[in-house]
């Protein structure tokens, strides 16, 4: 403090934006179109996978969301978090499911999770069994360390063996912790119908539900999983509706059962799936409370919104297992946007969760990508850190609002129950995965080390055995297409097969990298190699008969002209007339989008032009078959 003591401040500086000019919007839409070679600024505008509209710009003013107190945490409709202070000691529950098939190897995986800094644990059925719950246990105090249960079909003898051991290590049932996980339409789209029809499963859940209310206050009987229809390729707005329509039902069947709205509400836990967009899962997660918040009002809760319990783990779909470390980047940014987001619970996959042999670095990396969020970037000491983000509050606004009206039109099919069944469901999801699918074919969804910067020398991995079930949300991954084709050209490969592309690279190299590059990732994703003459890979070839020569010698069945759209007005019908002639060339490409010269260049020999926005699984596809490779083996 300078100056004599209790003398006033000197003046306080202006804030930094005091100092330059206002500008309005039209100027700064006017400085972006000048960079944008004659496009209107318009076409910056786009949409999240769900066909929620994102602007390029954002203003607060225009933003349509006010700063009164209803905005703020803690209070109504609780977007922003039911309650107004952070989380104790700045952390979310870090939550890991045991793994192993047989139950040492599990309970070792979880002392040794829980001592590291992991606070729940997650235990799948199968591979565990309620008969060898005790042992997978072992050692862990369940008076501290939450246990929640993925019991599939099985939830009522899963959570008696559960019960049993509480009683057993003597826990009191006012002090136990966890959840039943029970779930019968997250069973029913992931498993298959199960042994009984849905609506006894329905009561028999809801029954588990009101002896928990009377018997565990601090246990949640049921789940509603969004990760059944995730996995199958539903965008966030069908996401939040599966959620709303599964947890209006299981809110009707508990009130069947004598249990009073705000039990019926404490009794459900709501889990979502974190993906690699940050932006769109943080707004995600910040729309379901108030949604949540909504239906719970409708059902006559007193506190809507406020006994939600919302975990968020990240989905199969987004993992590759092809360059698998990328992996860990994914994780990262689907756990900094559901921790962000106010999460309370978040659980991440091991980077090698697809690999057939993964292990302990795996595990570890998962739950320390956790720790580093929260204990070195402290990512949960502040409440809702999106809050008065023009664009996340109004993206978050509109989420909420396509999630509302899609939730009202599957009660109007009859819900969750019903569209699942008949099959309405599904074809609403893949509508979803098809559209997503095709970025991905098209790589304007780029899968970083799989369509986009692959490895060409990595053999593809050998990935873990799918489940057994018939489920009827069929999961899938969005690297699926490119890795089995990886597959395949490593098992011709095997066979003694060549699976080659040559690069005719035409002109110095300043002149023909940018497109030799493109065409070497291009293929690369595929399985198909590149390669190159002596000189053709730096100089370029300047001379027809030598390339000629080169790629005769390479044993190439395909070829790619490589280089600029100038020399390509020179040589290219030349070098393609001269290629397309070579006995064994089966297919000469172009690098490069034609224009008007298409013609001439076909005419002259090349079979297909390979540029942006191709459909580079079909191109492939194509190439392979060229090679001899049978694509239908490929896993």
């Amino acid at each position: 403090m300078s100056g004599a003591e209790g003398a006033p401040p000197g003046p306080l500086l202006p804030p930094l934006a005091a100092v330059f000019p206002p500008v309005s919007r039209q100027e700064w839409e006017a400085a972006v179109e000048a960079t944008l070679k004659g496009r209107p600024f318009a076409s910056l505008a786009s949409s999240t996978d769900g066909g929620v509209e994102l602007q390029p710009l954002y203003v607060p003013s225009e933003a349509g969301f006010d700063h009164d107190e209803s905005g703020l945490p803690g209070a109504a409709p609780t977007t922003r978090g039911a309650v107004a202070v952070p989380r104790a000691d700045g952390r979310w529950d870090v939550r890991r499911p045991l793994d192993g098939t047989d139950a040492a190897t599990a309970n070792r995986a979880a002392l040794r999770d829980l001592e590291r800094g992991v606070t729940s644990l997650e235990v799948p059925f199968p591979p565990a069994t309620p008969e060898d719950l005790g042992e997978r246990l072992d050692g862990v105090l369940l008076d501290l360390a939450p246990v929640v249960l993925r019991p599939g079909w099985d939830w009522t003898s899963a959570a008696g063996a559960l019960e049993r051991l509480w009683a057993e290590r003597g826990v009191e049932p006012d002090t136990a912790l966890g959840g039943f996980g029970a779930d019968p339409f997250a069973s029913l789209a992931a498993l298959g119908q199960g042994p009984r029809p849905v609506g006894e499963a329905l009561t028999e859940a809801a029954t588990l539900a009101e002896r928990t209310a009377r018997t565990f206050p601090q246990v949640r009987a049921l789940t509603v999983s969004s990760l059944p229809a995730v996995e199958a390729g539903a965008a966030e707005v069908l996401e939040l509706a599966v959620v709303l329509s599964t947890g209006a039902a299981y809110l009707r069947e508990l009130a069947s059962v004598g249990l009073e709205a705000d039990a019926a509400t404490a009794q459900i836990e709501v889990e979502l799936a974190a993906d690699t967009d940050v932006f769109t899962t943080l707004a995600k997660v910040r729309a379901v409370r108030r949604v949540w918040a909504a239906l719970t009002a409708a059902c006559g809760a007193t506190d809507p919104g406020g006994s939600l319990r919302l975990s968020v783990r990240t989905p199969r779909r987004m993992m590759t297992g092809c360059d698998p470390w990328v992996n860990l980047l994914r994780v990262t940014a689907a756990a900094f946007a559901a921790g962000v987001g106010g999460a309370d619970s978040v659980t991440t996959d091991a980077y090698d969760v697809l690999l057939a042999e993964h292990g302990e670095l795996g595990r570890r990396m998962a739950r320390n990508t956790q720790l580093l969020l929260i204990e070195e970037s402290n990512l949960g000491r502040v409440v809702d850190p999106a809050g008065g983000s023009a664009f996340l509050e109004s993206l978050t606004d509109r989420i909420a609002t396509a999630a509302w009206a899609r939730f009202q039109e599957l009660e109007a099919s009859g819900g969750v129950g019903t569209t699942l069944v008949d099959g309405t469901l599904a074809a609403r999801i893949t509508d979803e995965r098809d559209a997503q699918l095709a970025r991905v074919a098209t790589r304007r969804r780029p899968i970083t080390g799989v369509s986009e910067f692959p490895d060409a020398d990595e053999p593809s991995p050998e990935l873990s055995s799918p489940p057994t079930a018939t489920p009827l949300l069929v999961p899938i991954r969005w690297s699926e297409g490119f890795e089995d084709l990886r597959a395949a050209a490593d098992a011709a490969r095997a066979a003694g097969r060549t699976v080659e592309v040559f690069l005719a690279n035409l002109g110095p190299v300043a002149v023909h990298t940018a497109r030799a590059t493109f065409t070497r990732n291009l293929f690369a994703a595929g399985g198909v190699r590149a390669v190159t003459g002596e000189s053709g890979g730096t100089t370029g070839y300047d001379d027809v008969e030598r390339l000629v020569t080169d790629v005769v010698d390479s044993g190439a069945a395909l070829v790619c002209i490589c280089s600029s759209d100038e020399v390509y007005a020179e040589q290219a019908e030349a070098v393609a007339a001269a290629l397309s002639a070579i006995d064994g060339v089966r297919r000469v490409y172009l690098a490069g989008a034609p224009g008007e010269a298409r013609e001439r260049l076909t005419a002259s020999g090349v079979d297909e032009f390979i540029h942006v926005g191709v459909d580079a699984l079909d191109v492939l596809r194509r190439a392979q078959h060229e090679c001899g490779v049978d694509t239908g083996g490929a896993r």
